[in-house]
C-alpha cells in the first residue's frame, strides 16, 4: 500500500485526533466539505486551462496551414490529382 504524502497510518490517526481536539467533531465535516469544494474548483480550472491551450494550438496550426497554402498558391487545388486515360485500345 502506498503511503499518502509519506505519512504512516499511525501518524494519520494522530493528525486526525489533533484536528478533532482543535476544531471539535461538529466542525470537521464543514472543513472537509470546504476542502472538497476547493479541490473541485482547482480541478475544473485546470481542465478549462488545458482545453483553452489545446484549442489555441489547434487554431494556430490551422492558421499556419492557411498561410502556407496561400504562399504556395495551391489553395484551391486538391492535394492529389487523378490522371485519366481517354484513349481506347
Amino acid at each position: 500500500m502506498k503511503n499518502f504524502l509519506f505519512i504512516s497510518i499511525e501518524e494519520s490517526f494522530f493528525i486526525i485526533f489533533i484536528a478533532i481536539l482543535v476544531f471539535g467533531p461538529k466542525k470537521i465535516p464543514d472543513i472537509a466539505r470546504g476542502l472538497g469544494e476547493g479541490i473541485r474548483y482547482l480541478r475544473n480550472a485546470k481542465t478549462k486551462i488545458k482545453n483553452e491551450i489545446i484549442q489555441n494550438n489547434v487554431n494556430q496550426s490551422i492558421k499556419k496551414k492557411e498561410i502556407y497554402e496561400e504562399k504556395k498558391g495551391n489553395k484551391h487545388i486538391p492535394p492529389y490529382s487523378i490522371k485519366r486515360n481517354n484513349s481506347i485500345n
